[in-house]
């Protein structure tokens, strides 16, 4: 018959007691490094504040790694002798390591001492109401400067940031005069490039027409040329639009003229010849000369009616002679 003294033993990892111990275990340190984290935590949240305030954060505690394992010692037993731990009745291996270490922590945490710094009494507010997290002390004696030296250093400034610094006022020379700007002297300068200009080819032989065709190849390339041409074009362009236009101008107000004319000896015509409701005695010199010319107008055109109306007469009795005549003759065939 085997035994089965497996599960009689402390030391199984098996047994219920055991296992249960350690869940106790787990439990017990987990809580520890909960209270540890939350500790520091807090730690943390002193010195942030401190250094918001503008304060020297208080340093860190030193954490001992190595534990004092000998534990207190005993007067008893002499200056050098530690005392040696025993367990209490019923208590297992487990059960004896778990309370030395207890002991041991509560012995480390009641010789630690957190030294925090004194706070300053500084305003969050300052005298503008406003909230200031970084007071500092202002002096209050303001500070005389020296007018002299201020001047003095600005003008070495001024000259240091000339050397590389571009000002409207140097368009002309800095520091040269306006007597002979920049730009009176392109014309010279043409010129001079111009008669420099060497009248000869590549083989060394005259040509005359080499100096033409490097001054418009020069001309062709000067942006300033092409936009004086371009100017003259687009006033050009104006000036024969504007002409254009005082043409077209001029052509519509005739014919409004010649429509006002129309009408005018429409009514003339259709109207009674001595009515005088147009009639004024302030009339103008043109009015009256245009009135002259319209009457020998209407005067002109009824002669011609008139003249029309004999002729359309005589060519019909001319054809109806002519048809009694052609009558007769067949009648006598």
């Amino acid at each position: 018959m085997p035994l089965h003294l497996l599960g009689k033993k402390s030391w199984n990892v098996y047994n219920q007691d055991n296992i249960e111990r350690v869940r106790r275990d787990e439990a017990a340190a987990r809580a520890k490094e909960e209270a540890e984290e939350q500790r520091m935590q807090q730690i943390d949240t002193e010195r942030r504040m401190q250094i918001l305030r503008g304060e020297i954060p208080t340093p860190l505690p030193e954490i001992e790694d190595k534990p004092n394992d000998g534990g207190r010692e005993d007067s008893s037993y002499g200056s050098g002798r530690e005392r040696k731990r025993r367990k209490k009745a019923g208590e297992n291996d487990t059960d004896f390591e778990m309370r030395i270490a207890q002991d041991q922590t509560l012995a480390s945490d009641s010789k630690k001492q957190i030294v925090l710094r004194g706070s300053v009494d500084a305003p969050l507010v300052d005298h503008s109401g406003h909230i200031d997290l970084f007071p500092q002390e202002r002096s209050s004696k303001s500070v005389e400067k020296n007018a002299e030296a201020e001047k003095e250093t600005a003008k070495r400034k001024k000259e240091y940031e000339d050397q590389y610094t571009m000002r409207f006022s140097n368009a002309a020379g800095f520091k040269q005069g306006l007597e002979n700007p920049w730009y009176s002297r392109n014309a010279v300068t043409a010129e001079a490039l111009a008669n420099d200009m060497p009248s000869k080819n590549v083989w060394g032989d005259e040509d005359p027409g080499r100096k033409e065709r490097e001054a418009a190849r020069m001309m062709s390339n000067d942006p300033l040329a092409a936009m004086r041409q371009g100017a003259a074009q687009v006033r050009q362009v104006e000036k024969e639009r504007k002409r254009w236009r005082e043409e077209k101008e001029k052509e519509i107000r005739e014919l409004e003229e010649a429509e006002r004319r129309r009408k005018r000896r429409r009514r003339r015509s259709e109207g009674d010849d001595d009515d005088l409701e147009n009639f004024r005695l302030d009339e103008s010199d043109r009015d009256s000369s245009r009135r002259r010319e319209d009457d020998r107008d209407r005067e002109h055109r009824h002669h011609r009616h008139r003249e029309s109306r004999r002729r359309s007469h005589r060519d019909e009795n001319g054809h109806h002679r002519h048809r009694h005549s052609r009558h007769r003759h067949s009648y006598g065939d």
